[in-house]
């Protein structure tokens, strides 16, 4: 029988939601976001700690999904780590799991993140399994928040785009290009740095140039993880960039044959049905 009594986390690079379910009462908190390459899991306690631990019944079960958790052995650290907050009863997962658990339940599918970075595999109703690499948001995370960001200062710097679109940018950010790099080069978290432009993409989407900035992205997206795929299931997605784009996210995967059926901003009340239902 699933457990009534129960907590589940979901870690994204910008954010983590958490949902603390007992005997159907559910509250809802968010702490500093966590991926398992870029960001301290001894931060990510800290916050917890600061947001809702308090109360919180030792050996309560934790199901965390996590961005960048993608061996076993990083799981069981994440886990070991966690337990000194929550107990022994920690499970650890990859956020690509949680996704896939939330929109689709026991039925397959292929499932997509694009928020600050991007990430896709087929989901056969218990496990998944990556279609490509992802690579990061040095060598991919194409269609991400940090792949728009990275784009957009590029037609900005190199002049790509209209002087209409250069001024909204520099009225709005004031930034030199050696301002830029030596912020990115600084920052402890480059990534998120670069996605925090997308809003600036977002609110301008319909510039011409902006709308194929968005555009190509999500067709380097699809060629970057779903290349050489005829799969005729159906694609989910979750993120914050799927998400406030999905307009135009529906048109790319169309043009491609592609049928996209949920994109939902995040998986964490899917989660939170499915272990109600299945755990």
């Amino acid at each position: 029988m699933p457990e009534q009594t129960f907590i589940v986390g979901d870690a994204g690079g910008t954010g983590t939601q958490w949902r603390v379910v007992n005997d159907g009462n559910i509250e809802q908190f968010e702490t500093i976001g966590f991926n398992a390459f870029t960001h301290s899991i001894a931060d990510l306690k800290s916050s917890i700690a600061d947001v809702f631990l308090k109360g919180i019944k030792k050996d309560t079960p934790v199901f965390f999904y996590a961005a960048g958790a993608d061996t076993t052995q990083q799981c069981t650290e994440i886990a070991s780590s966690l337990s000194s907050l929550f107990g022994n009863r920690v499970i650890v997962k990859n956020d690509l799991l949680g996704v896939a658990r939330s929109l689709c339940g026991k039925e397959e599918g292929n499932v997509c993140i694009l928020g600050t970075g991007a990430n896709a595999c087929y989901y056969n109703g218990e496990e998944v399994n990556k279609v490509s690499a992802s690579l990061g948001y040095v060598l991919g995370d194409e269609g991400s928040g940090a792949y728009l960001g990275k784009k957009l200062l590029q037609g900005v710097f190199r002049k790509y785009f209209s002087d209409e679109v250069i001024h909204l940018f520099q009225n709005q950010y004031s930034l030199t290009p050696h301002e830029a790099i030596q912020k990115l080069y600084t920052t402890p978290k480059p990534n998120q740095l670069l996605a925090s432009f997308a809003p600036f993409i977002h609110e301008h989407k319909h510039q011409p140039d902006m709308f194929r900035l968005i555009t190509s992205s999500f067709e380097d997206f699809f060629d970057g993880f779903f290349r050489n795929s005829t799969s005729d299931l159906p694609f989910h997605f979750s993120g914050s960039v799927a998400y406030h784009f999905s307009d135009i996210l529906r048109e790319v995967g169309n043009e491609r044959g592609f049928y996209i059926k949920n994109i939902v901003q995040s998986p964490i009340s899917g989660l939170v049905l499915y272990h109600q239902k299945y755990e």
